[in-house]
Order: structure tokens, then sequence, then C-alpha cells
């Protein structure tokens, strides 16, 4: 069985802002190296805590202020990734009604801006590495390639995976990226899929 590439995409929504620079440091939490991403026990905490470690490594990289962690933010974010996981879409757009947009979920979650940007993207629960895998049972996969066994993502693998997905795709790159945020959140849903053993569907959503 052939996998495609997990997809991602990206929306940045503008008015005006300004921006300043600022130090950063940022430490991601022993747990996210050993706790396995699981529907039965997600963490939402510890998932948005891993997304901005390495979001945040992109952006010391280039000189730019860490972003921190908005709770309001991931209320939003929460809202959209359950609702895709539940209807298995990915898209910045939404059929329930109240939510169909970034504006929507922003305004419902009473996140107060003047720039914003969402990220959302479509993973598994397994690290299939965007590689070949062969035929499964009971939820055991192993690569065409070599045989070995696919390895269930961890937190920390699974959002630096999506990090980096995300920095191949200009768009996304931008959000990640853009000066003028100072706050975000991430947030994901699973569908627990019979051909995948999970599928995961993320958003994060960024501000100023």
């Amino acid at each position: 069985m052939a996998l495609m590439a997990a997809c991602a995409f990206g929306l940045l929504w503008t008015t005006t802002a300004s921006a300043s620079q600022g130090s950063c440091s940022t430490q991601l939490t022993p747990a996210a190296n050993s706790r396995i991403v699981s529907a039965e026990t997600l963490d939402q905490s510890l998932f948005n805590a891993a997304v901005l470690h390495y979001v945040n490594i992109e952006r010391c990289n280039r000189g730019l202020a860490p972003l921190k962690s908005d709770n309001n933010l991931i209320r939003a974010t929460r809202q959209h990734s359950r609702n895709m996981a539940s209807n298995a879409y990915v898209s910045h757009k939404s059929q329930q009604s109240g939510y169909r947009n970034l504006q929507d979920r922003l305004s419902r979650a009473r996140v107060t801006y003047r720039v914003a940007g969402e990220n959302v993207a479509k993973s598994f629960v397994f690290a299939f590495d965007r590689r070949n895998i062969g035929a499964s049972a009971n939820c055991q996969f192993r690569f065409s390639s070599d045989g070995a066994v696919v390895p269930r993502h961890t937190y920390n693998s699974l959002a630096e995976d999506l990090v980096s997905l995300w920095m191949e795709s200009p768009t996304h790159k931008r959000n990640i990226l853009y000066r003028d945020y100072r706050r975000a959140g991430a947030a994901i849903g699973i569908d627990n899929d019979s051909s995948f053993c999970g599928t995961v569907y993320v958003a994060q959503n960024f501000a100023n």
C-alpha cells in the first residue's frame, strides 16, 4: 500500500500590525519524547507545547521573537481540528454553522487581534515518514523497503514532522516566520479510521 504525503494548507489574514524583536528560548518537556499519540489518551497541552517548541526553533534560527501559547487560540484550533477529524477533511473552511472560517472561529473563541493566520494539516498516528508500507494486520505496519516495523508517533516526533512539513510550503512557512505574530495555539483531532489506525487532523492559529 502506498502512502500519500501528509498534506497541509496555510492561511494568512492581515489587517494592520506592528513588530518588535526579543530574545528567544524554548524547552521541550521530556514527556513529549516518551508519550505515544493516541486518541484514547490525547494530551492537547502536550501537543501544543511540542508544536510551539519546533515553531519557535524556526523563529529563533532567524532572529525572530518566540511565540507564546494562548489559550483562546488553542480553543479555536481545538474546535476546528475536532471538526476536521469528525468529518475527514482538511480545509480552512467548515460547513459547521458559526465556525465556517478562521474569522468565525477566532470570534467564537474571543481572540482579539489585528493580524491572524492558520496552518492546518493531515498526518497519521503512525510515523509512516511518507514511505511505502506493506499490508497490515491489527494495526501492525511494516515499511515495504526493509520490512522494519513502523513506529507510532510520540508527541515530539509528530510535532517535529508537522513543522517540517509546514516549513516546506511557502504559505505555511510565512505564518510560522511572520514577525508580527506574538501568540499561537495548536490542537489535534484523531479519526480512528480502519485503513491507517489513526489519521491526525491539526490546526495551528497565530495572532499578534
